[in-house]
């Protein structure tokens, strides 16, 4: 059995290295400016999205998928790419679409890479139950990993969201400042939109919307897709109230936006409270060791008396 074994992993293990070896000779130059755009910081595997770009432009799985999981299929694909969309914007939607399935492609396939290599060495040396698990288990993780980088989109976005969460009561607090001194909204916006800092969310959003209206786009038109680029309800509920009075007019504007600052500030006291559930929770695996090895500390010198008697 763990010549079988050993055998089996060998192949698979083989057969991976054959297709990176292939698809990197392949991608070797054709994609580096296609993803010249990219920044290594957020995306940590640039220099290796070739492959995965290869791959999936030779292994097109949703012209494959048999036509009674196409709807489905389709369906969560869209979910994807709108969340895609949330992230990076709806007009790179395409771009970035394709940099995420090219990502899914690389660690699929290293997965199943790493966990053949792991199965091969176990059952060299004799185990073979672990290693034929790790075998079986390659193919999971082949189909898995795509997944859960799917996943890691949910935890991108939300983290998106609590940022803008606690930066917006400020831009609304500056903007009703400039307001009470006489300046338009859409002049109070870009002065704003130019002094915020490009390394923050919101900052980053004010300023294509701005970019937006400077390359000729209606300032209604422009201001309604930053909110639906933001894409939280207070911040949507802002616009739509910014927008009803470009179109209409109206001296109760500032009052209007002092208590959309009072409930922006509530917002980013909730987001503020989530991250410090959230940090405490991550506080207690840490305290779980220090306490472990406290108590080691402690009861081992009357365990070894014990012992020793």
């Amino acid at each position: 059995m763990v010549v079988v074994i050993s055998a089996a992993a060998a192949a698979l293990l083989l057969a991976a290295v054959l297709v990176m070896l292939i698809a990197w000779r392949g991608s070797r130059g054709v994609y580096d400016d296609y993803l010249q755009p990219l920044d290594e910081k957020q995306f940590h595997t640039k220099k290796y999205l070739g492959i995965g770009l290869w791959l999936m432009q030779r292994f097109p799985v949703m012209s494959r998928v048999p036509a009674g999981f196409k709807h489905t299929a389709q369906r969560y694909e869209n979910n994807v790419r709108s969340k895609v969309g949330e992230l990076y914007s709806v007009e790179y939607q395409d771009y970035y679409m394709q940099i995420h399935t090219a990502t899914r492609w690389l660690m699929g396939l290293l997965g199943f890479f790493f966990l053949n290599l792991f199965a091969l060495v176990l059952a060299s040396g004799g185990d073979w139950q672990t290693g034929a698990v790790m075998v079986a288990g390659s193919f999971f993780a082949a189909a898995g990993l795509p997944l859960l980088e799917d996943k890691n989109l949910d935890s991108k976005i939300e983290d998106r969201r609590t940022k803008l969460r606690i930066e917006f009561p400020e831009f609304i607090n500056k903007l009703v400042l400039l307001v009470n001194a006489g300046m338009t909204i859409p002049r109070a916006w870009e002065k704003i939109a130019d002094e915020s800092k490009t390394d923050s969310i919101l900052g980053r959003e004010l300023q294509i919307c701005m970019a937006d209206i400077r390359a000729g786009k209606p300032i209604e038109v422009a201001y309604e897709e930053f909110g639906r680029r933001c894409h939280i309800k207070e911040i949507i509920k802002f616009v739509s109230v910014i927008i009803l009075n470009i179109r209409k007019g109206g001296n109760e504007l500032v009052l209007t936006l002092q208590a959309q600052a009072n409930e922006c500030w509530e917002m980013r006291k909730s987001a503020a409270r989530r991250l410090g559930e959230q940090a405490s929770s991550k506080m207690m695996l840490p305290m779980a060791i220090m306490m472990l090895g406290i108590m080691m500390v402690v009861a081992l010198p009357a365990i070894l008396s014990i012992m020793s008697m």
